[in-house]
């Protein structure tokens, strides 16, 4: 009776087994929303962490982000110190929060993703401190606001440059100079995008450019490596506004989603690795349909 009870055991052992723990995620702008959802959700898996927070200046041309006015002239109540003491301030929170949810090892990096040539230091550290990697979270986001009939400064090209250097450039120069890393673990990539990759919105012209532009690269590159039966795969993400005070798209608060539930989503597709995912599973169709019918 025990030798026939004996694989059972083991068989249920083995399902319940945590496929995550011991792993190690890199994610990008982990200091606040699902980046800092997401880190506390892994943590708890007993992922080990590389969690990095934005330094450089946003240059959004909304009066309400006070940080660039029409004229392209700074603007801001706080120094741009101020501004990364505050980020860094948040992703130490975070920090002890994905310890304390279970994490065995949690590191923090502060970069300036506008400096593409040397993002690769982002990765450079994650294998120093974390000796391999298995998940890639590209997160980073400019969030690029305002009209570009009335703002001289948003039709500069340092304007475009810097907001496709965060948006695109970044995460197309970390992904590839990730990829022999993470063909090591047969790790896997979650690229966050959003609805602006489809539905255009007004002023939000640059934004959603690049948005077009980051699932065009990451969708292109996606087939390259099925094609390819490569052991990276690649997930690319439309993300919801999430409640945020200034949304992207006009929707009732019920159709915006809830940051757990997606964490909980983005996690999973680590194990279950679809091509595509969308949180909340409808923000996309919406955004869409109002967009067709002229209401957006």
């Amino acid at each position: 009776m025990i030798l026939v009870l004996l694989p059972l055991t083991l068989l249920s052992v083995a399902s319940t087994e945590n496929p995550l723990s011991g792993k190690v995620a890199l994610i990008c702008d982990a200091s606040g929303g699902v980046g800092a959802e997401l880190a506390r959700r892994l943590g708890s898996q007993g992922v080990r962490l590389m969690l990095v927070t934005r330094t450089g200046r946003s240059e959004s041309l909304t009066n309400r982000q006070s940080v660039y006015n029409k004229e392209g002239k700074s603007r801001s109540p706080q120094s741009q110190s101020q501004i990364s003491a505050y980020t860094w301030n948040k992703l130490q929170q975070v920090r002890q929060e994905a310890l304390a949810s279970g994490s065995p090892q949690v590191e923090l990096l502060s970069f300036d993703y506008g400096e593409v040539e040397h993002v690769h230091e982002i990765l450079d550290k994650t294998i120093e401190l974390l000796g391999r990697l298995d998940f890639l979270v590209l997160n980073q986001d400019e969030i690029a606001r305002g009209s570009l009939l009335r703002a001289v400064h948003g039709q500069t090209p340092k304007f475009v440059n810097r907001t496709f250097s965060v948006n695109v450039f970044s995460p197309i120069v970390l992904a590839l100079k990730a990829l022999p890393h993470l063909q090591l673990t047969k790790g896997h990539i979650f690229v966050a995008s959003s609805p602006l990759a489809e539905v255009p919105q007004g002023n939000l012209a640059v934004l959603a450019s690049t948005k077009h532009a980051l699932n065009g690269f990451f969708y292109s590159l996606q087939q390259e490596l099925q094609q390819g039966k490569h052991p990276v795969t690649l997930t690319v993400g439309t993300l919801g506004d999430f409640g945020d005070k200034m949304p992207l798209f006009n929707l009732p608060s019920w159709m915006e989603g809830n940051i757990k539930e997606c964490s909980k989503d983005i996690v999973q597709s680590f194990v279950s690795r679809p091509p595509t995912l969308a949180c909340p599973k409808l923000h996309p169709i919406l955004a869409r349909f109002i967009w067709n019918f002229g209401w957006a």
